[in-house]
């Protein structure tokens, strides 16, 4: 009798598990309307390291954006969408001391404007460019775009099967996705679980002041991502990314710098879509 109690014991387990969590193919969809409206929760935790000579400078952000998104038009082409940033707030710091803390004041009401195919991919993006950085660097400035193209870049419409993977080439890298099945725990409904990973390259050249350099900015990193299937949405993900920006004096080497940006970000549905705010 214990030895059945421990069999049914696992059995119970196994099942659960099951319930929770399946490996099953799913159809995805890419469900815009014009009009429709969402809004997301989205937490940044961002650190930036500059390397000088012999000096380094830490910056470290947390900050919160509450973000509206609204469907403005939908085309055999293309989906257009705009997304408000409604509130900021948070916090900055430099070597540990309070700094620029009217960055977060410069964030409510910008508006960004995303043009998307029907696979996920972003054709146009404008509005982040708006969006206050601390030093200006296209360290930061990639990372605000990933920021933002991480709610839509991982959509494949059509049919997967756990274990497939598909690759899209976004601003300055790629991405490759993983579809790891569906995840049924959550009271909203069966999502869509998907992993992926991350890489950025990019080479410039430019003047700080009268010597010439050249930039080569470098990334990798890591995500999840929830899909509502219901209703063809992110439902919640996360993702870990770092940028690094090397400039290079060729004859002033005593001015060669390195910027690196560590961004960690989270987003969580905020309300329904076409609903009012559960908050």
């Amino acid at each position: 009798m214990k030895k059945l109690a421990i069999l049914l014991t696992i059995f119970a387990m196994i099942a659960g598990c099951a319930k929770g969590f399946v490996k099953r193919k799913v159809v995805f969809t890419t469900l815009f309307a014009p009009g429709d409206t969402i809004s997301y929760s989205i937490d940044i935790n961002r650190q930036i390291n500059v390397h000088e000579k012999d000096s380094v400078k830490s910056y470290k952000m947390k900050y919160n954006l509450l973000v509206t998104e609204k469907v403005e038009e939908v085309t055999s082409n293309f989906i257009t969408i705009t997304l408000l940033i409604r509130n900021a707030s948070g916090s900055v710091t430099r070597n540990n001391e309070p700094f620029a803390t009217q960055v977060f004041n410069n964030l409510k009401g910008q508006v960004i404007t995303i043009r998307l195919t029907h696979d996920g991919s972003i054709a146009y993006l404008k509005g982040t460019e708006k969006i206050p950085t601390l030093l200006g660097t296209d360290a930061e400035k990639l990372s605000d775009d990933e920021v933002f193209s991480f709610l839509y870049d991982y959509i494949h419409p059509g049919e997967l099967k756990p274990g497939s993977i598909y690759r899209k080439d976004i601003k300055s890298g790629r991405k490759v996705f993983r579809y790891e099945g569906i995840d049924r725990s959550r009271h909203e409904g069966d999502m869509a679980l998907i992993t992926f990973k991350s890489s950025f390259k990019s080479e410039n050249a430019g003047y700080r002041g009268t010597y010439p350099y050249t930039q080569i900015t470098k990334g990798t990193g890591t995500g999840t991502i929830y899909h509502l299937l219901r209703d063809g949405k992110l439902f919640a993900g996360d993702e870990k990314f770092t940028i690094k920006d090397t400039y290079t004096f060729q004859r002033f080497p005593d001015l060669n710098r390195e910027v690196m940006v560590y961004t960690e970000v989270h987003v969580k549905r905020a309300y329904e879509t076409g609903g009012e705010t559960n908050e």
